[in-house]
């Protein structure tokens, strides 16, 4: 899925502190073994955004952080993307430099565009499938369709694609920033779709509910079999019993019903143990 921005003063968002020169050393001796492995993850959230300094392929690690929240006034994610500047410098400050590294994006759910379009494209061009997906999408944003940007995968049979996408204004600001910084761009995903992929082995059901519960929010998805059928943003809401009984809803929204073999999976931080019937899958990021 690749994604957005604009333009607004960076003092929209609370400067970073730089690390101090001990934690610096530190930091960048631990990285320095891992060379071309090292890479940078930004996740631009609704309320605040962190930098990641990731090192190692085969078992990659959190090397150094920064991390932020916005001060009042950032409304759009092209804000919070202006807003994020200061993390590099921080990180830079903290562990050394970090020109031509890649960069990969993840946006917060509350950000971004989903839809499940009943539909198989895989007879359509590209062009006319990239059109169904960004009318569908435009649709629930209530943009005209040539403001969107837009990703879709094809799941298994078919007949749900999973449609991402974003206001295409977002998407020159993104690039000015990782410019800015002579970095490369790298994976730019929705959080939920990234979350999704990495867990899609743990997540077989014939049935199933799953959560990504954030800071503003809830993204909430049903699947049958695997193949994602609706997904919803749940604003404001996070309590457990409460995502249940939108889970339930979203189920009958697809057609699906309720029975022994539907599971409720939460995508929480690691350690994290929510109250049944949740079953808690520890997220990437």
């Amino acid at each position: 899925m690749s994604l957005p921005s604009n333009n607004k003063p960076a003092e929209a968002v609370d400067a970073a502190k730089p690390g101090k020169p001990a934690v610096a050393a530190k930091a960048a001796k631990a990285g320095a073994g891992f060379g071309l492995s090292r890479r940078l993850r930004l996740r631009v959230g609704a309320e605040g955004a962190r930098l990641d300094l990731v090192a190692g392929w085969r078992k990659p690690r959190v090397a150094a952080t920064q991390q932020i929240e916005y001060r009042p006034g950032v409304a759009t994610v092209s804000e919070a993307i202006v807003a994020v500047d200061p993390l590099f410098a921080a990180l830079v400050a903290a562990t050394g430099p970090i020109k031509g590294l890649t960069c990969d994006v993840l946006i917060g759910d509350a950000w971004m565009l989903y839809d499940i379009v009943r539909a198989d494209l895989r007879s359509l061009s590209p062009r006319a499938a990239d059109d169904v997906v960004r009318s569908a999408l435009a649709d629930v944003a209530g943009l005209p369709p040539s403001d969107v940007v837009t990703r879709w995968q094809t799941q298994s049979g078919g007949q749900c694609t999973v449609a991402c996408g974003m206001p295409a204004a977002v998407l020159p600001s993104l690039q000015t920033l990782l410019q800015l910084h002579k970095l490369h761009p790298g994976e730019i995903a929705g959080e939920f779709v990234h979350e999704y992929n990495a867990n899609r082995n743990r997540l077989a059901s014939r049935s199933a509910v799953i959560s990504l519960v954030r800071e503003t929010g809830t993204q909430l998805a049903v699947a049958a079999g695997g193949v994602l059928t609706a997904m919803s943003f749940e604003l404001g809401v996070r309590a457990p019993e409460d995502l249940e009984v939108r889970g339930r809803s979203l189920l009958r929204s697809a057609g699906m019903s309720l029975d022994a073999d539907t599971r409720f999976f939460a995508l929480l931080p690691a350690g994290w143990t929510p109250p049944p019937p949740w079953v808690a899958l520890a997220t990437v990021v």
